[in-house]
């Protein structure tokens, strides 16, 4: 095959292609900016799979680790650690290297957060010692953060027009499509070693990073015109205000998604039968995808026609009321359950993919990949310690509702954030 090295290609993210020789970072023509965004889906998708794979099998997961403890004793603190430290890798690897991918590259940085997200999800079955649980869980968290984040960046240069919001809603699309592989997963095996072990499939992807996405071409023109960025001019006016901003929008819904995410499926499985409670366990995991990915879809258009800004209002609005429905109406398994189950997810989906899409347009080019990635993940810091604090406060709060409830005034503070946000709709991405 013939390969030719291109230093860079046109600025505007156009059609020229190339496939890059794992070893060199050579280019064929095979490759172009539709491969990137197939890519890129497939990785957000199978960061999905990650984050809640362990979440639909907790029940069965903490059995093999409780040894004499009560198993609902038991279950509680065990869920608040391993998701704890998914939620701390996720929070750090995001900063970490959403700054490596604006220093060496958007590339070499997917590469290493898809890397580690598919390895980390892949050897869990393999885990006796709870210890090495917990690293593990941090290590996959601290990849499949940084996945969203650089997967959005990714596309958001590389599709730098009209459709931009558009695109990026059918991305973020891609991250519950994974929930729902998850519950599919989750209904055909019971065995949560086996289900973890099938998911060594996704160990190609770090190649196919390699193989078919190159360099970002606003990225590359911007580093060949100035020096590498420094962590000061973050906070430095004029991206402080549009950093702190985007830190609450984007901290406030996710304090919110997780409690939900991550301790539905643990509270569905107690009020069920023993009988139906591992395929009701997997059915909340399918609507909370399903939900999520309807919702992606529609925030694009909804992002375009109304504003980011009224969009947002709108999603933070139904996640509020849909989270005193679901969990404030003493609900039992069944269609009205799973019907409110996909409308809190249907309001999460839209905020995810209308604020995922408004972030990156905040900021200029040689910063983007930094602020994107502490923008939306600093407040997951904040989440990893509500992950956390769901699960020690079910006893004092009485159940799992009004643990997850509790969580979810954190949505009134990414109302209040709109207020001083500033609308960015119809505007390209700055240079």
């Amino acid at each position: 095959m013939n390969l030719t090295r291109f230093p860079h290609s046109t600025a505007n993210g156009g059609d020229h292609i190339g496939s890059a020789n794992i070893a060199s970072g050579y280019l064929c023509p095979m490759q172009h900016r539709h491969w990137l965004y197939l890519i890129a889906w497939v990785a957000t998708a199978t960061s999905g799979i990650a984050a809640t794979l362990f979440s639909v099998y907790l029940p069965a997961i903490a059995k093999d680790f409780a040894g004499t403890t009560p198993l609902k004793q038991y279950i509680p603190t065990f869920g608040s650690a391993a998701g704890g430290a998914f939620l701390f890798g996720w929070a750090i690897g995001a900063f970490v290297l959403g700054s490596l991918a604006d220093r060496v590259g958007r590339r070499r940085a997917m590469f290493i957060c898809v890397l580690l997200s598919t390895v980390g999800m892949s050897v869990m079955g393999l885990i006796d010692s709870f210890p090495l649980l917990i690293l593990v869980r941090f290590l996959t968290g601290f990849g499949a953060g940084s996945v969203l984040a650089l997967s959005t960046v990714l596309v958001s240069e590389a599709f730098n027009t009209g459709r931009r919001a558009v695109l990026v809603g059918i991305l973020i699309n891609a991250f519950p499509v994974g929930f729902i592989v998850a519950g599919l997963i989750a209904s055909a095996q019971s065995d949560w070693r086996a289900a973890s072990m099938s998911a060594s499939v996704t160990l190609a992807l770090p190649i196919l990073v390699l193989a078919f996405v190159r360099e970002s071409d606003m990225w590359s023109a911007a580093t060949a015109q100035s020096s590498r960025p420094s962590s000061s001019e973050l906070v430095a006016h004029p991206h402080r205000r549009d950093l702190l901003i985007g830190v609450m929008l984007f901290g406030s819904m996710l304090v919110g998604l997780w409690a939900v995410f991550a301790w539905m499926p643990t509270w569905v499985n107690q009020i069920s039968p023993p009988e139906s409670a591992q395929r009701n366990r997997a059915m909340i995991n399918i609507m909370l995808g399903a939900g999520s990915v309807a919702g992606g879809l529609f925030s694009g258009l909804l992002s375009d026609r109304l504003g980011r800004r009224t969009a947002s209002a709108i999603a933070y609005l139904g996640c509020i009321a849909m989270t005193v429905v679901t969990f404030q109406s003493e609900q039992i398994p069944g269609t009205m359950l799973f019907a409110c189950t996909f409308m809190i997810s249907f309001f999460i989906g839209i905020n995810q993919g209308v604020l995922s899409g408004y972030i990156p347009e905040l900021f200029p080019t040689r910063l983007r990949g930094s602020a994107t990635g502490v923008a939306m993940n600093a407040g997951r810091l904040l989440t990893a310690v509500t992950v956390f604090f769901v699960g020690v406060l079910v006893p004092t709060l009485g159940g799992y509702e009004n643990a997850i409830s509790v969580f979810a005034v954190a949505y009134l503070f990414g109302l209040a954030a709109l207020l001083w946000a500033r609308e960015t709709r119809g505007s390209l991405l700055p240079e």
